[in-house]
């Protein structure tokens, strides 16, 4: 028979092995894809970075030089989908897509604006003979 000196230690040995046991594998539920919206990417961004540099300096040149059109439209494809996931995953690249979509918000109606300015100038000068400021 056991006595309660023994059962007490085996019961401790068995906490410490398990806390021990739990702080070792909390590291890795922090490591996951989802970590990057916390800071936790763990080199994911530099990995991205690297194989999009990869992509638009060796492969798409290739493409281009060969005259692959659908090789080069993939390769395109390919380096959006790793700059969105880069973006998503690490906090600086997410501030540059959002620079980046506002300037282009702002090119698109800067030529909108060109272009009414285009037509009021060409109904001016034409006499109206144009058609106007219509759409």
């Amino acid at each position: 028979m056991k006595s309660r000196f023994e059962s007490l230690r085996f019961l401790v040995g068995l906490l410490l092995s398990l806390g021990l046991v739990v702080s070792l594998t909390m590291p890795a539920f922090g490591t996951t894809l989802e970590a990057g919206k916390r800071g936790n990417y763990r080199g994911q961004c530099r990995q991205l970075t690297r194989q999009i540099n990869h992509f638009e300096g060796d492969i798409l040149p290739l493409a281009i030089a060969r005259g692959n059109r659908d090789w080069e439209r993939a390769t395109n494809q390919q380096i959006a989908r790793l700059w969105h996931r880069r973006a998503d995953l690490c906090p600086a690249y997410g501030a540059e897509r959002t620079f980046l979509a506002r300037a282009r918000d702002r090119i698109r109606k800067f030529n909108k604006l060109v272009e009414l300015a285009g037509r009021g100038a060409l109904a001016f000068f034409t006499g109206g003979l144009s058609g106007g400021l219509g759409p």
